[in-house]
């Protein structure tokens, strides 16, 4: 696991330049000057200092920061895409071949690969060109074949984030790892390691009294259940597997979290990719997955999922997601949510079909076109 600055604002590198940006911005709402005087100053200390201890912590988010994260487990990356500061730009398990898996799982994932190939191919659209219809057909294969891999598979990513952020990362890790370090919950006991060497490897941006202030805390975990609710805010609960919530959770304007203890051996059970049921290729499918869930958390294991949000947010995750192009199981499961909310809100009226029949034009070809986008099986 490795994690490496690549880029922040004004290209600082040394936390004593980041330390000064910060306090020049807060500097600002206690002056005349303009910036670039404040910038000419002999610091104060002091004030930096009082800052600090008030409370007045949103100075350090001015100043961004890009890390280059390679080989950290799937699930701690979920874990940090979940929060709402960031941008990031991580290794996609759609359109690239996966790696870093065990042996065990490299043969399932390659040999779900392969036995899906034919299947899509059978169902998939023509288009005049094969070259592209066959490369389609091979990305929708990995894209299935991923569920047998662990939810604990290495991955990458171009992760940003601001100062006062990772400063909230680093304590609630701390936290975390304090508490669950020698925990008898096997799944948040595994992700102790990942928190410890991000801690490690991230300590020299750590800023003395800018600890968390607030009762928030990591947002992937939360042990309440949610009402179903569908008005000018929403709230919803649905089993997802792990793979759907890293696709779902890239909405950072809406709330997700596990609502339930994540247990070994699939205790809420697998998703299922249609395609799979239409194939008979049900038997085998369950039986591969039982085989990983024995010793680990496959991507297919079934979590409970809360979402919370406001009905703006949804109709933009619906446009985004009810549409040929996105990947089939968050694509089904928006698709329920919409039907839900259609039924108590006029507002909403319409917004069951594709965003190409609602005006909203893909500058990327669909092969699918119109509504077969929703009622495809891959």
């Amino acid at each position: 696991m490795k994690i490496k600055l690549i880029g922040s604002t004004n290209r600082l590198k040394a936390i004593k330049s980041m330390k000064r940006f910060s306090y020049d911005c807060g500097r600002t709402c206690y002056t005349e000057k303009d910036f670039e005087e404040v910038q000419k100053e002999i610091p104060d200390k002091k004030l930096m200092q009082n800052m600090i201890g008030a409370g007045h912590h949103s100075i350090f988010e001015h100043l961004g920061l890009n890390f280059n994260m390679e080989y950290w487990p799937k699930m701690f990356v979920m874990l940090l895409n979940n929060e709402k500061q960031y941008a990031t730009s991580e290794k996609s398990a759609r359109y690239t071949e996966m790696t870093g898996m065990v042996p065990e799982q490299k043969e399932k994932y390659d040999k779900w690969t392969n036995l899906l190939i034919p299947e899509i191919e059978s169902v998939l659209p023509q288009i005049n060109n094969p070259k592209k219809r066959d490369d389609k057909i091979k990305k929708l294969a990995q894209e299935n074949a991923r569920y047998m891999t662990s939810v604990f598979t290495p991955t990458k990513m171009i992760h940003s984030l601001n100062f006062r952020q990772i400063n909230f990362l680093i304590g609630e890790f701390k936290e975390f790892y304090d508490k669950y370090k020698k925990s008898d919950d096997v799944f948040k006991q595994r992700l102790t390691k990942s928190m410890r060497e991000f801690i490690n490897q991230t300590e020299r941006f750590k800023v003395k009294d800018l600890e968390n202030q607030t009762d928030r805390h990591l947002s992937i975990f939360n042990p309440r259940s949610v009402e179903e609710h569908f008005g000018d805010v929403y709230s919803t609960s649905y089993p997802m597997s792990f793979a759907g919530l890293a696709q779902a959770h890239r909405h950072r304007t809406i709330n997700y979290h596990i609502s339930e203890k994540t247990k070994p051996n699939a205790k809420l059970g697998f998703f299922i990719p249609e395609i799979v049921l239409e194939k008979k290729l049900y038997s085998e499918w369950i039986k591969d997955l039982n085989e990983v869930a024995k010793e680990d958390f496959p991507q297919a294991q079934l979590v409970k999922v809360n979402e919370r949000g406001i009905i703006e947010d949804f109709r933009s995750k619906a446009i985004l997601r009810m549409c040929g192009h996105a990947q089939h199981e968050i694509m089904k499961n928006t698709f329920e949510t919409a039907k839900k909310y259609e039924q108590y809100q006029l507002e909403f009226k319409g917004g069951l079909n594709p965003k190409c029949e609602q005006g909203y034009k893909c500058k990327e070809p669909c092969i699918w076109t119109g509504k077969k986008a929703l009622e495809r099986i891959v």
